[in-house]
């Protein structure tokens, strides 16, 4: 895996916030939906607790490619801690979902148009977290440093294709990471939702 912290802060370094914003437009806006990223996160993480990982689960795409767009995601929340927290009282669903999914279901006539909306929103985050997903982030960069948890990434990945499991003894600290890191995608993907100049959404934080 590229563990070269050099080369990564190169090739997906974002200095800009606007540079940080094409990344989730790029990952949530052209390639696939919150729930996908979610997905794949989770099934590194299976196949890290797992000592027979399912290979077809893992190849060709989410460990070598998905999980390697991942490094760009975790670059590019660096940039996002100074965001303002919203005001439960104005949260609606243009707060929790990107546009065009909202569009999608709540412009239908179906009575379970809602019932799809929850698959897209964030399940991990606490509701406080949802209010505040730069608090979060701060909190994400409180615990280990950008470049320490670009190597615990790759270190995962790598991991996901032992045929032996590496958790023992230390699952707690390993699923906390691996908590931290949804969360992460979450309050990335909450960002994007409400402050990316890409949205249509006309965002009230509450302050």
């Amino acid at each position: 895996m590229e563990n070269n912290f050099r080369k990564l802060q190169k090739k997906y370094g974002c200095l800009t916030k606007d540079k940080a914003f094409l990344v989730l437009k790029e990952l949530f806006g052209s390639m696939a939906d919150l729930p996908f990223w979610l997905s794949k996160v989770s099934k590194i993480q299976n196949s890290v607790f797992d000592p027979d990982p399912d290979y077809s689960e893992l190849l060709p795409d989410t460990v070598m490619y998905n999980g390697h767009l991942f490094l760009k995601l975790i670059h590019a929340s660096h940039c996002f801690m100074d965001f303002p927290a919203m005001s439960k009282d104005g949260l609606n669903w243009g707060h929790l979902i990107d546009d065009w999914t909202e569009n999608l279901y709540l412009g239908k006539a179906k009575p379970d148009s809602f019932y799809h909306l929850i698959e897209y929103c964030p399940k991990y985050l606490s509701p406080e977290e949802l209010l505040d997903p730069s608090g979060f982030i701060r909190k994400f960069f409180k615990r280990k440093k950008l470049k320490s948890w670009l190597k615990r990434w790759n270190h995962f990945r790598e991991a996901a294709f032992y045929t032996f499991s590496i958790v023992e003894e230390t699952e707690g600290e390993y699923h906390k990471d691996f908590q931290y890191f949804l969360k992460l995608t979450e309050a990335c993907y909450l960002i994007y939702v409400r402050f990316s100049p890409t949205q249509n959404s006309t965002i009230d934080a509450g302050i």
